[in-house]
């Protein structure tokens, strides 16, 4: 392997998705379609980042006030409509809700860091960089690593831990981190942030690191890049220009319908 090649767990995904999208997306870098539930994502994103930042650095400030100023805040830097602002709304009130029972239960999470960025080499000519949503100590102990996720259907979460695993790895390996198991979970914000939850051991998380050379590696002895058509082609940001989906699509007034 003789290319350097920076990867990331997004760019990875994409590629075992449809082969055809990530040269559109990290070859061709060719502008893509944004759709609303991406935007809502930032959104959540940006509001709980500022909430637990504003704590991390010594607010005593209540919550109540606290949400409410950073809600206005990206209220004024994501444009939205008002059925997405609402519900937007429902899933920071339901989070400010939680959160004030939990304090009152004492069970209110040390949370240390938001928005972590890494970039550091995984092997030779890999390179790997991402952020980490969150990472906060339990009430046991334990190191826990969290990950905000929109989706409607957390069914495919189960049993996904490529990403979950992948910060594990950087905090084990590039903070040194002296500990025998991460605890690491898909923070659920559209189902009243129910976490689905792994404890990695340490030999588990080392592992990572030959999924990803072996990811690289097929990566760059790709040549053809073609395209896993589905109806998952409806949400791709390419769907409009990709030939391949089209061939499976009616298109009418610019908007796309799909066929079984």
């Amino acid at each position: 392997m003789n290319n350097e090649l920076k990867l990331s767990v997004s760019k990875v995904k994409t590629f075992l998705s449809c082969k055809k999208k990530y040269k559109y997306t990290y070859i061709d870098k060719l502008p893509q379609k944004e759709f609303d539930f991406y935007i809502l994502g930032k959104f959540c994103h940006k509001v709980l980042e500022d909430f637990h930042i504003t704590y991390i650095n010594g607010s005593t400030e209540l919550f109540n006030s606290v949400m409410s100023k950073v809600f206005k805040q990206a209220s004024r830097e994501f444009v939205m409509s008002k059925e997405m602002k609402k519900e937007c709304w429902d899933i920071i009130d339901k989070y400010l809700r939680l959160i004030i029972k939990n304090k009152i239960d004492n069970i209110y999470p040390n949370i240390i860091a938001c928005e972590k960025n890494f970039n550091f080499i995984v092997d030779k000519n890999i390179s790997l960089n991402g952020m980490i949503d969150r990472i906060q100590i339990d009430n046991d102990g334990v190191l826990h690593v969290g990950d905000y996720k929109t989706t409607k259907n957390k069914k495919y979460l189960q049993n996904d831990k490529f990403q979950l695993l992948t910060y594990a790895y950087y905090l084990v390996t590039q903070d040194n981190l002296d500990l025998d198991k991460i605890r690491a979970s898909y923070i659920l914000l559209r189902h009243n942030f129910e976490h689905i939850t792994f404890d990695f051991k340490i030999d588990e998380i080392l592992k990572i690191k030959d999924m990803y050379i072996e990811y690289a590696n097929a990566i760059l002895s790709e040549t053809e890049f073609n395209p896993t058509v589905s109806k998952l082609c409806e949400y791709c940001g390419f769907c409009n220009i990709c030939p391949d989906a089209q061939k499976y699509a009616n298109v009418f007034n610019g908007e796309v319908s799909w066929i079984d």
